[in-house]
Formats: C-alpha cells, structure tokens, sequence
C-alpha cells in the first residue's frame, strides 16, 4: 500500500514572498535589459568615434547608479564598469580582445611510425 502525505497549506507569508518574487524578477530583467542596450550604444560609439560619445557614458553612467541603487548589480561593479569606460573614453588602451587578434599557430606533427602488427597466436 502507498502511502500518501497531505498537501501542505500554503501560508499567506508564503503566497506574498511569490508575489514579491514575481515583481521583483520583472523589475530586475527590465532594468539588465537597459543597462545592455546603453552599454551597446557606448560601446557601439567608442569603435565608431561618434561624437556624442560623452553624452551615451553620462546615460550609461546614470543607470548603472540606478541599477546599483535598486541592487540589480552589486555598487562595486557600477563602479568597475564605469571606471572601465572612463578609462577608454579618456583615450586609454583598448580591451584586449580589440587590440589585437589573436594568432592562431598551426602545429605541425611529425608522421607517425608504423606499428608492426604481428599475427596472434590461437
């Protein structure tokens, strides 16, 4: 015989905790989804050498604050990212992957020897 437990009751604690997860979630992926887009723009605008290039950093800058003053993303990583940036738009060294392309080396092997096979005994 299988034994069955009974359904536990969901608490009104519990139910509100899944409604503030839910607006939360939809507050979070809003806010990562701007925060993506400006820093495309930026981005976009650096490689190109577009002169509103001051006026997209003060946009990406002001929501990177919002995002950390909201805690979508931790203050030292606002920080770090415009930092980052500054650094760039003040005419400091490109990222690496920007820099340079890698060079992919071809390896040359060696031919291998062949190996004697010799017949099994039954």
């Amino acid at each position: 015989m299988a034994t069955t437990k009974a359904p536990v009751k969901t608490s009104n604690s519990e139910l509100k905790r899944k409604r503030q997860t839910i607006k939360r979630q939809a507050r979070n992926t809003s806010v990562l989804s701007r925060l993506k887009t400006e820093e495309k723009k930026l981005r976009a605008a650096l490689e190109t050498g577009v002169d509103e290039v001051k006026a997209l950093y003060q946009n990406f800058s002001s929501a990177l604050d919002k995002a950390a003053k909201q805690g979508v993303i931790h203050k030292n990583a606002a920080a770090r990212k415009k930092s980052r940036l500054n650094t760039r738009l003040a005419g400091g060294s490109k990222p690496a992957a920007a820099a340079k392309p890698k060079k992919t080396a071809v390896k040359k092997v060696a031919p291998k020897a062949k190996a004697k096979l010799k017949p099994r005994k039954k």
